[in-house]
């Protein structure tokens, strides 16, 4: 053979091995990406772009430690690849891995462990479950473990991420965090802030293993997930769970249907607290549906308020008019109006009757001025800004009601009954709103749950006083609606509430639900609302609250069941609000604060902290005597010699003053140092005697 057929020979060789190396590379590239389709024996492909669900942003509380309310924490699924594994490395391995899963997993024994692996590796496993639900710190231990720690592709680890929604306070303003379930569809801030909160999915390339599931192709992704936004709500936790707790312990002392408490700041229209419970068909109470935002319903004796500021507005009443309250009964056509108080108070002044909640006194007005006008009456009560929704961000808001000459149930019974609060219906939180305007001199703002919202650190948006009404009437009618709430704590229908160390403004409400047209009819299916709408505190308020219990069935008078709830909520808040008693024209009257005097240092940042005026007196001395004034705390000198004075000084200070000079210390008693001497036969220890 020739040298030249020898080379031919050859090359033809090479070219015939790169062929054939060629198609079983395509094959194996074809064997890779596609797969079998179990139906029809089609090929399809075993690669496909998966999208990858991003993290939920949290929610947060506002308190000082910004508390998370809903939170998205990753919980992992740890799979294997066994086929991937080689059998040198698996059988050298095998019994240290599972060991390891025994110690980090602690469900089952190592010997369980390394059979179900030597299993999952004689049958070629690709998709082969070691568990799930772990922790994130599990899962880097397991990733770490012997065989694991080789990666993807030589020790077969696959490790799928999901995310987990927790509430760390559980039931905590449940309804109004809310929820999205699997469908996409959900209630709450969870719902309102879906498209913050979720983000933007990933996607990765996958790998069909059969049976439906599919793993990483890689580690890396074709389009990394953006996580969802944090919203940092208005929501006080300590509040909310004063709020929850009262309205709770009065629900099940009344044995009610439902009832709802929303406290909200004056100024901004933040939502600080929001309770919803409801007794379910086992008898349990808890959050069922937000009746605050969603609930439209009759309010009752709250809303003649309104009535009575249309006819101060239109000028025709004064507040210290008279007002017949007759025998406390009156007929307008087929109907007879009663009042709670059997017998009447006969002529009073308008003011009284509205302290009194008189429906006689109030329908009277209202009926005698405008059944005539109707129009000009319901024109004054939209005027007020009541009529509209108040756009709160929480879907589901009620729509409100007030019945107009068009309807086809109008009737000459219409007025006289709106004016009292029936024929109409509000939400608690549009009631609330209404009255908080009141408070805000006319000014109403629209609620809000959302302070802001924040990409990591960066704030990418924030709330902002949202006006709804400029002027919802003119200052004098203002004026005179703000007597007229604080007259009925001080002298009315909620006089249980003025014993307090600030003064509430605000109007009981007991409504009468799904009264028939003749008095037999409605006796038999009698059921109440009982109500109590106001601010605190009355001279300066800042907080504005509305508390609603349905189906009471003890008593049914909104002093007594919602106005309880209303006190404990303000006296919570009183005393968590420093600015709020510091303003307070009571609290003012008095002397500053005593103290114990003590360490210049600590005292000086405690009177900073509570917004407390000092005057120092004391020159360059490190331990001072305090002496509370009319409107400030002096610091005085406290003289220092061998043996320090330490009267009117804490235990911590005094023991502390005396030991840094050399003293042993004895103690009797509790509170401030009143007395301290030298034991006899020894002057170098001390008595205390506290008082």
């Amino acid at each position: 053979m020739s040298e030249t057929k020898n080379i031919s020979v050859r090359i033809y060789f090479v070219y015939i091995a790169v062929f054939v190396f060629s198609l079983a590379l395509v094959y194996k590239i074809f064997s890779i990406q596609m797969t079998v389709n179990p139906d029809n024996n089609a090929y399809i492909s075993s690669i496909s772009e998966v999208e990858i669900a991003a993290s939920r942003g949290n929610i947060f509380a506002d308190d000082k430690e910004k508390s998370a309310l809903a939170i998205s924490v990753p919980i992992y699924e740890i799979r294997m690849d066994l086929v991937s594994v080689k059998s040198e490395l698996f059988k050298s391995k095998v019994d240290s891995l599972a060991l390891r899963l025994s110690q980090v997993f602690k469900d089952k024994s190592e010997g369980q462990y390394r059979r179900e692996l030597n299993d999952a590796k004689r049958n070629k496993r690709r998709y082969h479950l070691l568990q799930k639900k772990v922790s994130y710190n599990e899962m880097v231990e397991i990733i770490n473990a012997p065989i694991l720690r080789k990666g993807q592709f030589r020790g077969g680890r696959i490790v799928l991420k999901q995310n987990k929604r927790e509430k760390p306070f559980g039931m905590l303003a449940e309804r109004t965090v809310g929820y999205i379930n699997a469908e996409g569809n959900g209630v709450g801030l969870e719902a309102a802030y879906q498209e913050r909160l979720k983000g933007a999915q990933g996607l990765q390339y996958m790998k069909n293993v059969g049976g439906g599931n599919k793993i990483p192709l890689t580690d890396d992704y074709l389009v990394k997930p953006e996580n969802g936004k944090d919203i940092y709500t208005t929501i006080d936790v300590n509040l909310q769970d004063v709020a929850e707790k009262a309205l709770m312990e009065q629900l099940v002392s009344q044995n009610a249907q439902h009832g709802c408490a929303v406290l909200m700041e004056v100024k901004t229209g933040h939502i600080k607290a929001i309770a919803n419970i409801s007794k379910d068909r086992k008898g349990n109470y808890r959050e069922i549906y937000n009746h605050a935002i969603g609930t439209s319903s009759e309010p009752g004796s709250t809303f003649k308020l309104a009535s009575v500021m249309v006819a101060l507005e239109d000028g025709k009443v004064d507040i210290n008019d008279l007002v017949d309250t007759r025998d406390g009964t009156v007929k307008y056509y087929d109907r007879v109006m009663r009042d709670a108080h059997e017998g009447g108070d006969g002529v009073i002044p308008v003011w009284k009757a509205f302290a009194l909640s008189s429906n006689v006194g109030i329908s009277n007005i209202i009926n005698d001025n405008y059944k005539k006008k109707q129009s000009n009456f319901l024109r004054g009560i939209k005027r007020l800004g009541l009529g509209d929704i108040t756009g709160v961000e929480i879907k589901g808001e009620g729509k409100p009601y007030v019945k107009t000459t068009a309807d086809s149930t109008w009737s000459g019974i219409s007025i006289p009954w709106m004016s009292i609060g029936y024929e109409t219906r509000f939400t608690p939180l549009q009631i609330l709103t209404f009255y908080n305007a009141v408070a805000n001199n006319g000014v109403m703002v629209k609620p809000q749950f959302v302070k802001e919202i924040r990409d990591g650190s960066r704030v990418v948006y924030k709330s902002k006083v949202e006006v709804l009404n400029r002027s919802i009437c003119s200052n004098k009618t203002i004026k005179d609606a703000r007597f007229l709430l604080e007259k009925v704590v001080s002298e009315g229908t909620a006089s249980n509430l003025k014993n307090l160390d600030f003064k509430i403004a605000g109007k009981t409400g007991t409504t009468q639900v799904g009264y028939g047209k003749s008095d037999s009819e409605a006796s038999s299916r009698v059921r109440h609302q009982a109500s109590f709408c106001g601010y605190f505190p009355a001279d300066n308020p800042k907080y504005s609250c509305i508390v609603v219990v349905a189906a009471p069935t003890k008593s049914i008078y909104g002093n007594v069941v919602s106005g309880t709830v209303f006190k404990e909520i303000a006296e919570k808040v009183y005393a968590t609000d420093i600015e709020m008693a510091r303003t307070n024209d009571q609290l003012e009257k008095l002397n500053m604060p005593a103290s114990k005097g003590g360490n210049l240092d600590d005292l000086t940042l405690i009177f900073k902290a509570l917004n407390v005026p000092v005057k120092n007196n004391n020159g360059d001395s490190k331990w001072i005597a305090t002496s509370a004034k009319k409107d400030k705390v002096d610091f005085n000198k406290k003289a220092e010699s061998e043996l320090p004075n330490t009267i009117g000084m804490g235990l911590k200070d005094a023991v502390f003053l005396l030991e840094n000079k050399g003293f042993a210390v004895r103690v009797n008693g509790k509170g401030v140092v009143k007395t301290q001497t030298q034991l006899e036969g020894n002057k170098k220890v001390i008595v205390l005697n506290l008082g």
